[in-house]
């Protein structure tokens, strides 16, 4: 395989979060808000039918802030959110899970792998969880680039 290609290439790791309960509540709080926000700016960008994301920010990340008590890199995750789930198609207005998964980037959410940490940003603060993955995912790990989404499935992060 070829250099040029390996930099196109996505790799996903699945990494379990071994939150305990109170960290638990934080992360579905956390979850729920953002995808209220979702839900908030795809109502709004529906009845105005503007779609772009630099449009969609200009118009709502105030209102985000404010109403859904986000920080300003995860109410800028939620407009993107937003934006990417109408590039589609602009013919469905768009409904959002109130656990769906939400992305994180070095600006909210920051790994330590030797000690199977990560720390994570929710609406009731930063939070240090632990995980757990094998050895191939950490590998994948200590390569990463981009973003990491927080997904709720089955009980689990």
């Amino acid at each position: 395989m070829s250099p040029d290609i390996l930099k196109d290439v996505k790799l996903t790791a699945q990494i379990k979060l071994l939150p305990d309960k109170s960290q638990a509540e934080a992360l579905l709080s956390t979850l729920r808000a953002a995808n209220d926000a979702c839900n908030f700016v795809s109502q709004a960008a529906w009845k105005v039918k503007t779609f772009r994301q630099f449009d969609l920010h200009h118009l709502f990340y105030r209102d985000v802030r404010s109403r859904f008590d986000l920080s300003a890199q995860v109410a800028v995750r939620v407009i993107s959110k937003v934006a990417d789930s109408y590039k589609l198609d602009r013919k469905t207005e768009r409904k959002f899970k109130n656990t769906g998964s939400i992305a994180y980037d070095d600006r909210i959410m920051s790994w330590r792998i030797p000690e199977s940490r990560v720390f994570i940003w929710t609406t009731s603060g930063r939070i240090r969880v632990p995980f757990a993955c094998g050895d191939r995912q950490r590998d994948l790990l200590l390569s990463r680039k981009g973003e990491t989404d927080l997904v709720y499935r089955n009980g689990r992060f």
